[in-house]
């Protein structure tokens, strides 16, 4: 499986070079893939494309056919599904097989020197440079310096969380004929569920923790996190050990109801209960 993977990601990156290689500042790929844990039950590639200046809409267009292009080469091997998180959330044509999720992020190098960089959060971005490879072009990360504060984090967090990911979570089921889109609904819950954990991570840990970046320890590590969040609150380590569950076992929740109106509703209490505490911070 790890094979194919890899055949996908190179062919991608091969045809994005060969279509609008003039037209590219770089192509990173980062996160568990790069790091050599991806998860086969759920096996997903972040990547993020940069584009140079002055790219029309005709470019974005064959950025997309490319990637649908490859994905109907290897259908027969996954469910290739392409999600350009955290705005868009892409459809899985089949259920049955292994999903591969694709999630490919586009920036422009103009936006390098706007505050925060690429119109990422740093938070985030501190965590696709820690395990970025870069598959062509430049290294437009490299001299990007990706501290920030606490303040920062929660003005970025109001957005994302409050205003982002919970608008998303409250209108999915009106996005989805749940009878027959069950594993589309149970991928949105499972990522928006999963990045609120994530965010409030940083959130709730105190200023010592904060500062020394001891929330990478909980976002890595599934025990920690759920261990964490048992000295915050109740109802958040009930849903964050759902959600975490869902991550390892998506095969299972997308297939049963029961268990995905379980998981639908632990990102929900996840998400608000982010939320609330982002407001609570904003008032100090």
């Amino acid at each position: 499986m790890k094979d194919i993977i890899d055949k996908i990601v190179s062919e991608i990156v091969d045809e994005l070079k060969l279509e609008i290689g003039d037209k590219l500042e770089s192509i990173m790929l980062f996160g568990s893939y790069t790091q050599g844990k991806i998860s086969l039950e759920r096996p997903n590639v972040n990547m993020l494309i940069i584009t140079k200046e002055n790219v029309s809409g005709d470019e974005y267009l064959k950025i997309g056919r490319i990637f649908y292009k490859v994905a109907e080469n290897y259908k027969n091997y996954f469910s290739i599904k392409i999600d350009s998180l955290p705005f868009r959330f892409g459809f899985s044509e089949n259920s049955n097989k292994t999903e591969l999720v694709l999630s490919p992020n586009i920036s422009s190098i103009t936006e390098k020197n706007q505050i925060p960089a690429f119109g990422i959060p740093h938070n985030v971005l501190d965590g696709i440079k820690k395990s970025r490879k870069v598959a062509f072009g430049s290294d437009s990360l490299s001299e990007i310096d990706t501290k920030y504060t606490k303040e920062q984090l929660i003005q970025w967090a109001l957005f994302d969380v409050g205003l982002l990911f919970r608008n998303q979570l409250i209108r999915a089921p009106l996005s989805y004929d749940i009878d027959k889109n069950l594993n589309q609904f149970v991928n949105e819950s499972l990522q928006i569920g999963k990045m609120a954990l994530f965010w409030g991570a940083e959130i709730f840990i105190d200023e010592a923790g904060f500062k020394s970046g001891k929330y990478m320890e909980l976002i890595n590590n599934k025990e920690k996190m759920i261990e964490f969040y048992q000295n915050i609150d109740r109802g958040l380590v009930d849903a964050a050990k759902i959600i975490l569950e869902a991550r390892q076992h998506f095969q299972e929740y997308k297939t049963n109801r029961e268990k995905a109106f379980e998981l639908y509703n632990a990102a929900y209490v996840a998400v608000t209960k982010v939320f609330l505490k982002i407001l609570s911070e904003m008032k100090k």
